[in-house]
């Protein structure tokens, strides 16, 4: 905890309420303890539903949201903010004119103001950086790490000049502030983020070529396994831009295109999420896939503009820091009036000296990068680990910094019902444009009890604030980010412009979703006959059961084959265990996850309601109570809830997803896997038919969910020819493999085709050639049984269902999404490598992947 004299951000030293704060304070002593933890529960709900916070609890191990946060904002006076503001509009336009001199005239080397190893010993600078073209700002939208001192002086810690996290966070801390605690907003006169972000839009508008009233902006992101990826989606619906990523991209002619379904589509302004060296594996890492090959070359043509510029992360260098005051005075004449906090290049030898003599007072961070990892303490290391780091320093002395840690202020955090008080770091934003530098009023502010934890950033602390200005006048609260344009506006139908790569994650994420769906099905079927009182070997229908759970990889193959189920585990033990079993590779569990991934991969384009059910499905396979394993009655409630779940999900795509290519690929990946599921299904229950055939009938009507359609149809009579009928032939059943095939052969016509090509497409007579074939077929000449006791004809029709679907997905994969990675190899069995979480094709019909280097 914060110790006394520690400047604190409520309350003055004797104690009184800082003015700024007299207001919050006043409304959260009429708030009382019980109203606040109503308020922070509150924030905590809409965290965890926040487009900017999507995470799959357990089930994708991955932290979306670094803290949590808290319910009581940072405040600030508007008037001491005004000095600070100052400050932070100097440093960058002290940033921006040194960036432009080092990679330009390099007038600060040639005086020795700065020292040439800054270039020269700097890994991350390429000479390309320096023979770019640069007509406009290099250092559009900048962030500075502050820390606030014991007489309440501001201290920069640090700068990120390439490509700042923490915006969509800090955008988000707002909008969820504001809608629990609005009528206090207004009270305290909080001045708006909006407007900052309204410029932020109209400046990245302004760099396209020609300032065209429309252009098509797109962010950058590394991928979806970065950790900065849930906020570039963010963003992105926020400011209305396309999020994209390496392989979106294109580079034809001189210009950059983005890959979508119609064609290539012309980038007039990219912000770029990714590192300089990243961008462009032709002129730079030639190992990086997160950029677009040729880029550099569209910028030389002046066909795109790239925000922040390549090379922009030699400003944020830590080595830079010391040297700026120098660089100031020989720029503009004048000192800087935010200082930046004790730092040290080691490079230089008297530097070097005072570093390994008070090396117990001081942190340690690379010299020409910003890391992620903590900074070094040498304080916290052994005498072996000390002498060590002095070797590493005297060795390589120009690959170090050293800073004295930051004296952080405090301010109120309320935590676990009660107000306490902690250290708190602050990233503020800052959008530079031709008027000038316009700072955000905030930032992204982080709180916790230990102050070193703050000293890596934006991901580390213990909770995060909203930071409000507090003014002593009403503020506009009309202004908006969306600004109507006076000029006329073309009216569209979306759909042809989406990435192939969208394309491609919503038809496997229809495939898992349909999948999950055939196996939670077919699992709570089996469980609900396990669970009843007869006994197991008088199930006559569960050894087929079985069979199928074992061929949709819910269950191991050696539980269907007679003699070899006896000596494993019991099925009452063995099935319940299944639904959390991770190391399933082609399971229910392995299905949902891969839900997940597929729709964080496209988070920009499925709503919010989408990612809540997704969400949900995902928290009943999070097993906080392990004694779930072995009750068979509470798996059957969850499955009961996810097979509500997925039928919501199925709902809302039907009722509110745009009937774009999206839509239609997300509906092709659920008619392929469904048809190709009823078909597995109906080859592992009646191709060999059994003297009493009613109970596998019933049983397989019930996990196609077609139960109550044959009811209203044939009452109590059970016959396999009508049921054959209803799941193969009859079109009017959703269920049946007919209707998917003519919902098949409906989308795939409908996708965007060469208007040079003659005839169909190979995916169009693939999904002709198999409806055409089921139309054909007799449903009393497929329920029909030989003398050995088969249904040849059904087996036949089954087999050729579950050998050419896979051949149909695959061309409709080669025709519309084979720029955007490796073909996609589909089988009809388990595939161990190509079914693990997070691959392509985690469903039924399983992706072979090639090898990749």
């Amino acid at each position: 905890m914060p110790s006394g004299d520690q400047y604190d951000e409520c309350r003055a030293a004797d104690g009184t309420v800082r003015p700024a704060w007299k207001s919050l304070i006043s409304s959260l002593d009429d708030l009382g303890p019980a109203g606040i933890s109503k308020a922070s529960h509150e924030i905590e709900r809409l965290v965890r539903e926040s487009g900017a916070n999507f995470q799959f609890a357990d089930i994708i191990k991955r932290s979306a949201r670094p803290w949590k946060l808290a319910a009581i904002p940072l405040v600030l006076d508007a008037q001491k903010w005004q000095l600070l503001e100052a400050g932070l509009q100097q440093r960058v336009r002290l940033l921006e004119a040194i960036l432009g001199d080092l990679l330009g005239e390099q007038k600060l080397l040639k005086a020795k103001v700065l020292p040439a190893e800054l270039l020269s010993a700097n890994h991350n600078y390429y000479r390309v950086y320096h023979e770019l073209p640069q007509t406009k700002l290099r250092l559009d939208v900048t962030a500075t790490d502050l820390a606030r001192d014991k007489d309440g002086t501001w201290w920069v810690t640090g700068d990120r000049t390439r490509a700042p996290s923490g915006l969509g966070y800090a955008l988000e801390n707002r909008i969820i502030t504001s809608r629990v605690f609005q009528k206090l907003l207004r009270g305290n006169n909080v001045v708006r983020v909006a407007s900052f972000f309204s410029a932020l839009r109209q400046h990245l508008n302004s760099l396209a070529a020609g300032s065209p009233e429309n252009p098509r902006v797109a962010i950058l992101t590394p991928g979806q396994h970065s950790y900065r990826y849930i906020e570039d989606a963010y963003l992105a619906r926020y400011l209305g831009y396309t999020m994209v990523q390496g392989r979106d991209l294109a580079v034809r002619g001189g210009k950059l295109n983005l890959k979508t379904l119609g064609g290539l589509l012309p980038i007039d302004v990219l912000c770029r999420h990714i590192s300089d060296r990243k961008s462009d594996p032709l002129e730079l890492n030639p190992s990086s896939q997160q950029g677009a090959t040729g880029l550099l070359q569209t910028i030389r043509s002046g066909n795109v503009a790239v925000a922040n510029s390549i090379g922009s992360t030699l400003a944020q260098m830590p080595a830079l820091m010391p040297f700026l005051p120098a660089a100031s005075k020989f720029l503009f004449g004048e000192e800087p009036s935010l200082p930046s906090i004790g730092t040290y290049w080691c490079g230089g030898q008297s530097e070097r000296a005072f570093v390994l003599e008070h090396l117990d007072e001081l942190i340690l961070r690379p010299a020409f990068y910003v890391s992620s990892e903590p900074p070094i303490s040498p304080d916290e290391m052994t005498a072996a680990e000390k002498s060590d780091l002095v070797d590493q320093i005297k060795a390589q002395p120009h690959n170090f910094v050293a800073q004295h840690r930051p004296s952080r202020s405090s301010t109120p955090v309320w935590h676990e019902g009660k107000l306490e008080s902690w250290h708190v770091a602050l990233r503020s934003f800052q959008v530079q444009t031709a008027d000038g530098v316009e700072v955000m009023p905030g930032g992204l502010a982080r709180v916790s009890p230990d102050p070193r934890t703050l000293d890596q950033s934006p991901t580390s602390g213990r909770l995060g604030l909203d930071c409000w200005i507090a003014n002593d006048k009403p503020v506009d609260h009309e202004v908006t980010l969306l600004k109507q344009s006076h000029a006329p506006i073309n009216l569209v139908r979306g759909g042809a412009e989406m990435p192939s790569r969208v394309g491609e994650s919503l038809f496997w994420l229809g495939r898992s979703a349909e999948r999950s769906e055939s196996i939670a099905r077919l699992l709570r079927a089996t469980l609900i006959r396990i669970a009843g009182e007869t006994q197991l070997e008088d199930i006559v229908e569960l050894p087929r059961m079985v069979a199928a759970l074992a061929a949709l990889g819910q269950l191991e193959p050696d539980h269907a084959i007679a003699g070899l189920g006896e000596k494993l585990p019991s099925l009452e033990k063995v099935l319940p265990e299944s639904l959390f079993d991770a190391e399933k590779l082609g399971g229910l569990l392995a299905g949902i996850r891969d839900m997940g991934e597929k729709a964080m991969s496209v988070h920009d384009r499925v709503s919010l309601d989408a990612y809540r059910i997704i969400k949900k499905i995902g928290d009943h396979l999070v097993r906080d109570n392990h004694s779930d394993a072995t009750d068979i009655a509470a798996v059957i409630n969850r499955l009961d809830g996810i097979i509500t779940d997925l039928q919501a999900f199925s709902g809302l795509v039907i009722e509110s997803m745009t009937r774009t290519h999206g839509w239609r690929f997300l509906q092709l990946g659920r008619r392929i896997e469904r048809a190709y599921q009823t078909a597995e299904l109906l080859s592992a229950m009646l191709v060999n038919p059994i003297e009493d055939e009613s109970p596998v009938l019933e049983s397989v009507l019930q996990t196609t969910d077609s139960m109550m359609t044959y009811r209203s149809r044939y009452l109590l009579q059970m016959q396999p020819t009508a049921v054959i009928d209803l799941l193969v032939n009859d079109e009017t059943n959703p269920r049946s493999i007919m209707y998917q095939l003519l919902m098949i052969d409906q989308h795939v016509r409908e996708l965007p085709s060469d208007h040079h090509e003659v005839g169909l497409g190979p995916d169009e007579k693939m999904a002709r050639k198999l409806l055409h074939c089921v139309t054909m077929d007799d449903p009393a000449e497929l329920s029909h049984a030989n003398a050995r006791g088969v249904r040849v004809s059904l087996n036949e029709l089954l087999t050729k269902l579950t050998n050419e679907l896979p051949d149909l997905s695959d061309a409709i994969t080669a025709r519309y999404l084979i720029h955007t990675g490796a073909t996609v190899e589909l089988t009809g069995r388990i595939d161990p490598i190509a079914s693990r979480p997070g691959s392509a094709g985690s469903g039924a019909i399983i992706p072979k992947l090639p090898n990749v280097e």
